[in-house]
């Protein structure tokens, strides 16, 4: 390429839409192949972060995002605060923290403590509410899934009403706005900073409307936060952390009761057959 149009590359940059990208993805989309046309290329990008067009990610170099100067005025006085999501949770956790639509819900716990055992109770205490449930997994099978729902002796297999997703990537893709989703677990694939759980939190929040979204994180034993450490703590309003017949509120945004804080509230528990919590 001899020449490099700037509308060229900008008409790209806006079709990003705010999303992160780096020089080698316009590169391989525009066809930039010649060392004059990259030259070009930088001196644009450049130019661009000059202009207030365009900021470098502060953690990876080489990465790029289209600042968006749009103003989303929120209508806070025709709001309704008491709109909650209405959702039934296990240790009867609504009586201690609200959840509100577009927001997201954490649980983080080392292997085999109950993250699983806490979303299906999740499930079932809602199947019967108004909105639809996906839950998105990563490593059940369909059969390993019958086996753990048939361990629930008070509900038949028949009676589970909820969309069951095989999936492990791109969960972004699949999250229904008005639905409460779930997923189990959200795995980092290869090459992916733990700081970045950040970013994968807002743009799950971007695509929730009314709906909500449970996320379970791995973290280690005794460990009292998931992967991301910090960085996921910034965006859920409730964060939960699991360990050794243990559950701990580590953050609850919204308190159900004003005036009593649960944050650091912890819960003792016995697990029965993978599917009951009891001796709360």
């Amino acid at each position: 390429m001899i020449e490099l149009p700037s509308s060229v590359v900008r008409q790209w940059i806006d079709e990003t839409d705010g999303k992160w990208f780096t020089a080698r993805d316009i590169d391989n989309d525009l066809n930039i192949t010649s060392q004059k046309g990259k030259a070009i290329r930088r001196a644009l990008l450049h130019r661009f972060i000059k202009e207030g067009i365009l900021e470098r990610d502060s953690y990876q170099q080489g990465k790029y995002r289209l600042l968006t100067h749009d103003l989303n005025e929120i209508d806070f006085k025709g709001a309704n605060p008491t709109d909650f999501f209405s959702i039934n949770m296990p240790f009867s956790l609504e009586d201690y923290v609200l959840l509100f639509p577009k927001t997201i819900a954490c649980i983080a716990g080392s292997p085999d403590t109950g993250k699983t055992a806490f979303l299906l109770n999740v499930i079932k205490l809602n199947v019967d509410k108004p909105y639809e449930i996906y839950y998105f997994t990563s490593e059940l099978s369909a059969e390993e899934l019958h086996l753990r729902l048939s361990k629930f002796d008070d509900v038949d297999i028949n009676d589970w009403n909820f969309h069951a997703i095989e999936r492990s990537s791109n969960l972004i893709d699949v999250i229904q706005p008005n639905a409460l989703n779930i997923i189990d677990y959200l795995e980092f694939i290869s090459g992916t900073e733990f700081y970045q759980v950040a970013d994968i939190f807002r743009q799950i929040v971007d695509k929730l409307d009314r709906g909500i979204c449970w996320v379970a994180l791995q973290k280690k034993r005794n460990a009292e936060l998931g992967r991301g450490a910090e960085f996921g703590l910034e965006k859920p309003r409730l964060y939960l952390s699991m360990d050794n017949g243990q559950l701990k509120i580590i953050k609850a945004k919204n308190w159900a009761i004003e005036g009593e804080n649960p944050n650091g509230k912890k819960f003792s528990f016995s697990l029965m057959n993978g599917a009951k919590f009891v001796n709360i």
